[in-house]
C-alpha cells in the first residue's frame, strides 16, 4: 500500500486515546503468589516513582481457575490484547495536553490455572527507554517489601530536565497523530549471520545498529510507496546514523521505529521466573511500528540476534500482509548490508521467489472430475438425457440433437478434405447450428477461428489472410463480399452446412490431445493488424469446467449468449455452459445490442446468467431503472463483467435495483484466456478489485527492474501458467512471453505473458487495475494515467461515457494536448446536461494545479466499438464533433 498520515479507514474501530502509543509488558508467572500483598506494592510501586507515573488505576484481578482452558498461550495472548487496547477509564482519560504531565499505568492480573498466574502492564506515555522494565522492577522489590519484610524500594530521583525535555520532544511528534487504532503484533527473532552483519556495517559507517535498521526501515518503506528512486543504504543511514533510544516517529511515511534494546531484561517478576507474552492485539498511532527489543552481537550463547515484533494496523494489514512485509524487511536488510552503495529499488525482490510464490501465486490448477476431457466429448456425455442445450427463435434445442448436428459437422470437414490441425472459419448466423459448427470443428481436431455474418471489413480480410483456412463454414447462401474475395484471393472453399444434405459415412472421431490447438482468437485490432492468438484444447477444457463450475451454469441455469463469436469470452460462456449442463439462450443480433429490447428479453426468458462489459451493464440499469423492471428480473442471479474498468456507481445502482443479483469482475488478456476474479460482496469506494487468479494462473505485480512491487505499489501485471499462448500466429516476436529470470526454475511448468497492464496488490492480497501502461502519459513533467483522467470525468453527474486520446507531436513524439470525447446525459428534450466547461472544472478540481490541455468533443450517440465490447479509439474522432 501506499504510505499516508493516519486517518480512519474502512475497517477501523472507532479511534481510542490517548495519542501516545503505549508501552507494555506482559507476563506468565509459575507459582503461588499473594493478591493481597501484590495490590499493596503496587499502590507501592506507582507512589515510589514520581517521575514514572502520575497517575495510576488500581489492580484488576481476573480468577479464571473455574473455566476449561484448552489453550493456556492462545487465552494468555487473547487477554493481554484485551488489555493492550483497553482504553483507561472514563474518569481517568486525559486531554492531549495532559499527557505531557506523566503517564498512567495500569496493571492487570489473571490466574489462569492454580499454578499460572498472567500478569499485564500498561503505561500509556512512557516514552524514555526501559520505562516500563523500571516499574516491573520496582513492582519486585515491593512485593518482595510487602510479603517477605525486604528493603522497601527507594523513591525514584526526580526527572532531570534533559530527560524530560526529550520525553516532551517525542510525545510532542506523536500527539500530533489524533488517534489510535486497533492492531496486532508479530514477533521476530533473526539469529545468526544478519545480526552479525548489522554490527559491522554499523562499526564500518560508524553509525549504531539501530541506525542500520532504522535505514532499511526507511528503504523498505520508501520502497512500498514508490519514492526509493536512487537512494542507497549508505545515503540513508547518513540522515540519522545515531537514532536516539525510544520512539523515532516517521510521519511521512505511516510508521514508527522503536529502539527498546538498551531496556533491562526482565526475567523475575515478583520473585517468580518470568515468561515473555506478546499481546495478539495492540493499540498503535500509525500503521506500522518496528519495535526492536534486542540488537546484539553477543546474546546468551554467543549467538548473534535481533529481534522484536511488527505491530501493524489491522484495518490495512492482514496477518499474511504483516508477515510479507516482516520478511521483506529481512530480505531487503540482508541484500542491503552486502552492497550498501546499491539503489534499494535495484536490490533483489521482497520476497524470496519460494516465498512469493506460495503466499501470492500458487493456486492449484482446477481439475475437476468430468471436464479433463475435451468439450466436444464434454458434451457429448449430455446427450445421454436430452436435457434443453440451446434455446433459440421460440425452439429448444436437446443435447443429443446439438451432438448429433456436431457429428454432422465432422463428417462434412472430413468430405471437404480438412486435416487435423487446418484452421477453420466459422461464419453463420445466430442460433444452434452455429453451435454445433463449434463442437464439430473441435472435435474434428482443426483450429476453430470464429466470426459474426455481416458486413465486411478490413479486419475480416486480415483474419482470413493470416489463417488462409481449409475452408469456410456457412449457413444458406447467398451474396456475401468477404466470401467472394476469399475465393478469388486464395482459392478457398466454402462448405454450407444448411445446403448440403448428403448422408455421409461416419468416420472415426481423430485423435485430439491436450496439446492441441483448439481455436485461435483475434485481438479486436483497434490500432494495427489484428494478432492471432492460438489457444489449445487444455487452456479451453480447464478454464471452462472452473468457469462453469464456479458461476453455477450447469442444470437449471439459463446462460445469455450475449458475447460476439469475434470476441474470444464468447467461446468462454457456451463451453462453460455445456460442459456443466446448463441451457444456453442465444440473444438474437437485434436484441443483444439494444438494451430496451434486451432488458424484456432477459425477463421473458428468465435468465439466470448475462456475460457483458460494465458500460453495457451501466445502459442495462438505465432501462431497469427507468422502466421498473427490477421485479421482473427476479431469476437474474449473476452477472459477469469483463474488459472494462468496474465503476463503483454501477455496482451501487445494482444493488439498488437488483438487491439478490450477484456481481462478478473479471480480467484478463487473451493470451492467458482470463487471469482474474472478484465477486463484490458489499459497498465500494474507490476502484473496484479484479480480485485474485483463477486457478491456473500465477500473478505477479513487477517493477522496471523485474522486481516484485511491494503491496499497494503499482507496477506491470505478469501472469506465469501453462495456458499462455504458445506465441502469436505468424510471428516470432517473443518480446510480451519473455520469462522472470530470477523466477523461471528449469522444467517449471507454464510459460510467462506480460500483460502491459498495470495493477498493485491490495492488503488483503486481491488485485486492483490500474490502467494501461501505453495509457500513461507525460504532461509537463507529470506522469498522468489516461484512465484516471477518464475515470474521473465519467463520475460527473452529466457524463455518460468518455474516453481520452493523447496529441503527440508529430517528430518529438511529446503528448502537447487531450483529446476528450463525451457522451453527455440530455434532458426530455435531447439538450446535453453538462458542457466543456462544467467537465474542464470538475477535472481541475481532481488533478488540483496540474493543468489537462483537453480539447472536449461530443459525440451524439454512444463511443464506437469493437468486437470485444471496448471503445474503438480509432474511429473516436470521425464519431464525435469539436465542443
Amino acid at each position: 500500500m501506499t504510505f499516508e498520515a493516519a486517518a480512519n479507514h474502512p475497517g477501523d474501530s472507532p479511534p481510542v486515546h490517548p495519542p501516545v502509543s503505549p508501552r507494555w509488558a506482559g507476563f506468565r508467572l509459575a507459582g503461588g503468589l499473594d493478591l493481597a500483598a501484590l495490590r499493596r506494592a503496587w499502590d507501592a510501586t506507582v507512589s515510589a516513582r514520581p517521575g514514572d507515573v502520575v497517575t495510576a488505576e488500581p489492580l484488576c484481578f481476573t480468577d479464571l481457575t473455574a473455566v476449561a482452558v484448552d489453550d493456556v498461550d492462545a487465552l494468555a495472548a487473547a487477554l493481554c490484547g484485551r488489555w493492550a487496547t483497553e482504553a483507561p477509564s472514563a474518569q481517568e482519560a486525559r486531554s492531549a495536553t495532559a499527557v505531557t504531565a506523566g503517564p498512567h499505568a495500569r496493571l492487570h492480573a489473571a490466574r489462569i490455572t492454580p499454578a499460572d498466574l498472567l500478569l499485564f502492564m500498561t503505561v500509556d506515555g512512557a516514552l524514555d527507554e526501559g520505562h516500563v522494565s523500571r516499574l516491573v522492577d520496582t513492582l519486585s522489590a515491593a512485593y518482595a517489601h510487602e510479603r517477605h519484610g525486604a528493603p522497601a524500594p527507594a523513591p525514584e530521583a526526580a526527572t532531570t530536565a534533559r530527560e524530560a525535555a526529550a520525553r516532551e520532544a517525542v510525545v510532542r511528534a506523536l500527539r500530533t497523530r489524533n488517534h489510535r487504532y486497533e492492531g496486532a503484533s508479530l514477533p521476530f527473532v533473526w539469529n545468526g549471520e544478519l545480526a552479525r552483519r548489522v554490527a559491522e556495517v554499523a562499526a564500518e559507517q560508524s553509525a549504531s545498529p539501530a541506525g542500520v535498521v532504522l535505514a532499511a526501515l526507511r528503504a523498505l518503506l520508501l520502497r512500498h510507496g514508490g519514492h526509493a528512486g536512487d537512494g542507497t543504504l549508505r545515503a540513508l543511514l547518513g540522515f540519522e546514523p545515531h537514532p536516539l533510544r525510544g520512539d523515532r516517529d516517521l510521519p511521512q511515511l505511516d510508521a514508527v521505529f522503536a529502539d527498546r534494546s538498551a531496556a533491562p531484561v526482565v526475567d523475575r517478576v515478583a520473585g517468580l521466573r518470568a515468561r515473555p507474552v506478546v499481546p495478539d492485539r495492540v493499540v498503535l498511532p500509525t500503521g506500522l511500528v518496528l519495535v526492536v527489543d534486542t540488537l546484539d552481537d553477543s546474546v546468551d550463547d554467543g549467538t548473534p540476534r535481533l529481534s522484536g515484533r511488527l505491530e501493524y494496523r489491522t484495518a490495512l494489514y492482514d496477518a499474511g500482509s504483516a508477515a510479507n512485509l516482516l520478511d521483506g524487511l529481512r530480505t531487503l536488510l540482508a541484500a542491503a548490508l552486502d552492497a550498501p552503495d546499491t539503489p534499494v529499488n535495484t536490490l533483489p525482490p521482497l520476497l524470496p521467489a519460494a516465498a512469493l510464490i506460495e503466499r501470492y501465486a500458487a493456486l492449484p490448477v482446477f481439475r475437476p472430475v468430468g471436464h479433463t476431457e475435451p468439450l466436444p466429448a464434454q458434451v457429448a456425455a449430455h446427450a445421454v438425457t436430452d436435457a434443453p442445450a440451446i434455446v433459440w427463435d421460440g425452439s429448444t434445442t436437446g443435447y443429443a440433437a446439438l451432438h448429433a448436428a456436431a457429428r454432422d459437422v465432422t463428417r462434412w470437414l472430413a468430405a471437404a478434405g480438412v486435416a487435423t490441425g487446418d484452421a477453420v472459419v466459422v461464419r453463420m448466423p445466430p442460433g444452434p447450428l452455429r453451435i454445433a459448427a463449434l463442437l464439430g470443428v473441435l472435435a474434428h481436431g482443426a483450429k476453430l477461428c470464429w466470426l459474426a455474418p455481416g458486413p465486411a471489413g478490413e479486419r475480416a480480410r486480415s483474419v482470413l489472410t493470416a489463417l488462409r483456412p481449409a475452408c469456410v463454414v456457412v449457413e444458406g447462401g447467398g451474396a456475401d463480399e468477404l466470401l467472394d474475395w476469399y475465393r478469388s484471393e486464395f482459392g478457398g472453399r466454402v462448405v454450407d452446412v444448411a445446403a448440403d444434405a448428403t448422408v455421409l459415412p461416419v468416420t472415426p472421431a481423430p485423435a485430439v490431445t491436450p496439446g492441441d490447438t483448439a481455436y485461435i482468437a483475434f485481438t479486436s485490432g483497434s490500432t494495427g493488424r489484428p494478432k492471432g492468438i492460438p489457444q489449445t484444447h487444455a487452456a479451453l477444457t480447464q478454464f471452462t469446467g472452473w468457469f462453469g463450475t464456479r458461476f453455477a451454469m450447469g442444470p437449471g441455469a439459463r446462460v445469455a449468449q450475449w458475447v460476439s463469436p469475434e470476441h474470444d469470452p464468447a467461446l468462454a460462456e457456451v463451453g462453460a455452459t455445456l460442459a456443466t449442463g446448463g441451457t444456453l439462450y442465444v440473444v438474437p443480433d437485434a436484441v443483444r445490442v439494444n438494451p430496451d429490447l434486451l432488458v424484456p428479453w432477459l425477463a421473458e426468458h428468465r435468465i439466470t446468467h448475462l456475460q457483458t462489459v460494465p458500460s453495457f451493464a451501466r445502459d442495462l440499469l438505465d432501462v431497469i431503472a427507468r422502466t421498473g423492471a427490477g421485479p421482473r428480473l427476479d431469476a437474474f442471479g449473476h452477472l459477469l463483467l469483463m474488459g472494462e474498468a468496474l465503476p463503483p456507481e454501477l455496482l451501487s445502482g445494482l444493488a439498488e435495483e437488483l438487491p439478490t443479483l450477484r456481481v462478478f469482475n473479471l480480467y484478463g488478456p487473451t493470451e492467458v484466456v482470463a487471469a482474474t476474479w472478484h465477486e463484490v460482496t458489499g459497498p465500494t469506494e474507490g476502484p473496484v478489485p479484479i480480485g485474485r487468479a483463477i486457478p491456473g494462473r500465477q500473478l505477479l505485480v513487477l517493477d522496471e527492474n523485474d522486481l516484485t512491487c511491494p503491496v499497494g505499489v503499482t507496477g506491470s501485471i505478469v501472469v506465469r501458467s501453462p495456458y499462455v499462448t504458445p506465441g502469436y500466429l505468424g510471428s516470432a516476436d517473443r518480446t510480451p512471453f519473455r520469462p522472470v529470470e530470477w523466477l523461471d526454475a528449469p522444467g517449471a511448468e507454464g510459460g510467462w505473458y506480460r500483460t502491459g497492464d498495470l495493477g498493485r496488490r491490495l492488503p488483503d492480497g486481491t488485485l486492483e487495475y490500474r490502467g494501461r501502461e501505453d495509457f500513461q502519459i507525460k504532461l509537463a513533467g507529470n506522469r498522468v494515467e489516461l484512465t484516471e483522467i477518464e475515470g474521473s470525468l465519467a463520475s460527473h453527474a452529466s457524463v455518460l461515457e468518455c474516453a481520452v486520446v493523447p496529441v503527440a507531436e508529430p517528430v518529438s513524439g511529446l503528448v502537447r494536448g487531450l483529446d476528450v470525447h463525451v457522451v453527455p446525459r440530455r434532458d426530455a428534450d435531447g439538450r446535453p446536461l453538462g458542457a466543456a466547461a462544467e467537465w474542464r472544472a470538475h477535472l481541475r478540481g481532481h488533478f488540483g494545479p496540474l493543468t489537462l490541455p483537453a480539447t472536449f468533443h461530443e459525440a451524439p450517440n454512444r463511443l464506437p466499438r469493437n468486437a470485444a465490447g471496448k471503445v474503438d479509439r480509432s474511429r473516436l474522432r470521425t464519431a464525435t464533433a469539436a465542443a
